[in-house]
């Protein structure tokens, strides 16, 4: 294997130099650069990574952590990022919690350990622990999902109340009175809490109340067995929310089940606007969350953070779309 030695060697430059060009310092004529690289490239030298990123105290490693890769909105999240980090000479290392809340803690303190130079958190609830491990890392922390603006954290959120909102006046339009909510776990204030409070609020604007709200996981599993369970409860519901496209496919199942057609005796409204919620049937009526543009700005606000620019706390309000189909 070729050493620095050997490129000194054949460009007739000491090694100072050779690593001078190699860590693309100041001070090394054009001509000499050139003699170098061909040197290189001539024995097949490969830099020392590690050593030029302790030099440069630089590692250009962004650390994503997610709930899950398999999410139609995780997926799309990461395209957005890595679109923006790639061009910025950035790579990412991606880190799956399973949704377990202790992971986003243990991540966050291993990516400091391996000098990532910031981390993008798609984070699934807030608390004290969390807010204080992003407080107290040694490079920045963009929040995407969850409102991390009250404690000074940068953070990428969708319009969760008003989504909400929308759905109750969406319902409330298709001549539904009794209105349910399958959300998740209480903890997460961006999607079961802000999502309920919204819809909540529409009811009571046309001087209804909500019916139950359920509390599953994000799978269709889930949001089968929820409906199911809910279902055989409050026999006169006649319209379901659901926290997600695929809580709301699963209950979709479980109305069919019941020989109710989702659509007409009970109408059903989703979230995300998921590759499912064309192709299940009936079709699946929902929003469009923009999951791309939000892993485009988290890369971009972190990036100002790398750099040491846009020092202000800042807080990016994605907009949603209605998706009209057949179950709403």
């Amino acid at each position: 294997m070729a050493s620095l030695h050997d490129v000194a060697l054949i460009a007739g430059v000491s090694k100072s130099t050779v690593s001078r060009v190699i860590n693309d310092e100041y001070g090394v004529k054009g001509a000499t650069k050139i003699k170098v690289q061909k040197a290189i490239s001539e024995c097949g030298y490969i830099p020392n990574q590690v050593a030029k990123d302790l030099k440069s105290q630089k590692t250009n490693l962004v650390g994503v952590i997610v709930p899950r890769v398999s999410s139609h909105a995780t997926a799309l999240g990461v395209d957005g990022l890595t679109s923006i980090l790639d061009k910025a000479g950035k790579h990412v290392l991606l880190a799956s919690t399973h949704q377990e809340h202790q992971k986003e803690l243990e991540y966050i303190q291993i990516f400091n350990q391996k000098r990532v130079e910031g981390i993008i958190l798609y984070a699934t609830h807030l608390d004290k622990t969390l807010v204080n491990a992003i407080q107290t890392s040694n490079v920045p922390v963009v929040l995407v999902g969850q409102d991390g603006s009250m404690h000074n954290i940068p953070s990428i959120v969708h319009d969760d109340y008003r989504v909400g909102y929308e759905a109750g006046n969406r319902l409330t339009v298709k001549g539904c009175k009794k209105i349910g909510f399958i959300g998740v776990q209480g903890d997460d204030l961006a999607v079961d809490k802000l999502r309920s409070q919204g819809l909540t609020q529409a009811l009571e604007f046309n001087q209804l109340s909500l019916l139950f709200h359920a509390r599953g996981d994000f799978s269709i599993e889930s949001g089968y067995e929820t409906a199911k369970e809910y279902l055989s409860k409050f026999t006169e519901t006649d319209g379901i929310f659901c926290a997600t496209d695929r809580i709301a496919v699963g209950a979709i199942q479980a109305i069919q089940e019941n020989g109710v057609t989702p659509g007409k005796e009970i109408k059903v409204l989703g979230v995300g606007n998921d590759e499912l919620a064309s192709v299940c049937t009936p079709s699946l009526s929902t929003f469009n969350y923009a999951f791309d543009k939000a892993g485009e700005n988290a890369a971009k606000l972190l990036l100002e953070r790398i750099n040491n620019q846009g020092f202000e706390m800042s807080k990016v309000v994605l907009t949603f779309q209605n998706v009209e189909r057949e179950t709403c």
